[in-house]
């Protein structure tokens, strides 16, 4: 009997070695649950891996087992605003005369021993490796440590990293594009009739439509009325902060610049001939796509910022673009979607693959060259 209970001890720290070192998975708190271990990694097919140590000796236990197993993944799927998760659940003591019955999204496999992943067509497909990653040269308590100095490795390296992406950084570049803005706000008053004055605002590189592609650039750094200057930078140093300290100093910069460019085209395209716009809120907005953009990739860490805090906040600045008149819900609805797009292409440390980067970049030149063309040459 210890013999058996030794053996299948050692087989779910191999699994946890497995999908922890490997795959990446990390363990989740699930409050209430006794004798069963949930990993989770939101960027594998199986979102949820479930390692269940307990006996289940009849049918009435197992179909409670998968009702919890429901339940469980509902509340998961809302905290981390998951719209589909694929649960894979091992089973390492069932009664004999038990079958398993699999569904779309809850898979099912019952485990009697390490040959068990060789005959699984589950494993086969997505996890391929696992059966040569279960073989370790070590035995009895070198593996052990072995085993624990790998996982202890592993979750240190995860927590240095998530520490990095989290830590404070110094809003360098969130404080020049202030300081540039509050410049151009006093030139107005020193060297024109000031920011409320029209002839003044096209001096200075307004946004209109007259074939000046600088404008694109030069707008965004002017505001339409001192109001207009303290809304926009203050929104401009609560979420520049916020992006330079997720993203970094240059493609927060990017992210900015980019943003406000392609609200301004959108801008160009859809508003009449006659009308001049200026101001940086396309690129503020672009500033939330990108928050939005992180906080949904690092929802496991954000769930509840993402839910309290970053989407009230998105969904009440573009409902006030609606209903507030004078607000160009063109510059907006660009920046918002651009900055998600830049995002994408610039990439999350310690997340974003490369295949999605080059897909993002390739995505953000041609939107680029189509509004440019849609601008200027149609």
């Amino acid at each position: 009997m210890n013999s058996s209970r030794e053996k299948k001890d050692l087989l779910v720290m191999k699994l946890l070695h497995y999908f922890i070192t490997e795959k990446n998975y990390n363990p989740v708190v699930v409050h209430g649950i006794q004798n069963e271990i949930w990993l989770e990694n939101m960027e594998e097919e199986f979102r949820i891996v479930r390692i269940v140590i307990n006996y289940i000796h009849n049918k009435e236990q197992l179909d409670f087992d998968n009702y919890k197993v429901n339940r469980l993944v509902k509340q998961i799927k809302l905290k981390t605003f998951t719209l589909k998760m694929k649960v894979l659940s091992f089973y390492l003591d069932l009664n004999d005369g038990l079958s398993l019955e699999s569904s779309k999204l809850n898979y099912m496999i019952r485990v009697e021993n390490e040959n068990s992943f060789k005959k699984s067509e589950i494993i086969k497909k997505s996890f391929p490796n696992m059966p040569s990653k279960l073989k370790f040269t070590e035995e009895g308590a070198l593996l052990y440590q072995k085993i624990n100095n790998d996982i202890l490795r592993k979750n240190m390296d995860q927590s240095e990293k998530i520490n990095d992406l989290f830590s404070p950084k110094t809003p360098i570049v969130t404080n020049i594009l202030i300081a540039i803005i509050t410049m151009f706000m006093l030139l107005t008053y020193l060297f024109g009739n000031g920011s409320t004055d029209i002839n003044t605002l096209y001096k200075f590189g307004a946004l209109v439509k007259d074939g000046n592609m600088l404008r694109l650039l030069t707008s965004i750094f002017l505001h339409i009325g001192i109001l207009h200057y303290i809304m926009n930078t203050w929104a401009l140093k609560l979420l520049g902060n916020q992006t330079e300290k997720f993203y970094g100093h240059v493609k927060m910069l990017l992210i900015f610049i980019y943003s406000g460019i392609i609200g301004n085209l959108l801008s160009i395209i859809l508003m009449g001939p006659n009308v001049l716009s200026a101001g940086a809120s396309g690129a503020i907005f672009g500033l939330m796509g990108a928050i939005l953009y992180f906080a949904i990739n690092q929802r496991t860490y954000m769930a509840e910022a993402l839910k309290r805090e970053i989407l009230p906040v998105i969904i009440l600045n573009l409902l006030l673009g609606f209903l507030v008149t004078g607000i160009n819900m063109y510059a907006h609805i660009g920046g918002f979607i651009s900055g998600m797009l830049i995002s994408s292409a610039l990439g999350i440390k310690y997340k974003t693959s490369k295949f999605e980067k080059v897909n993002s970049i390739i995505c953000s030149v041609i939107l680029v060259i189509i509004l440019v063309y849609l601008a200027y040459f149609m």
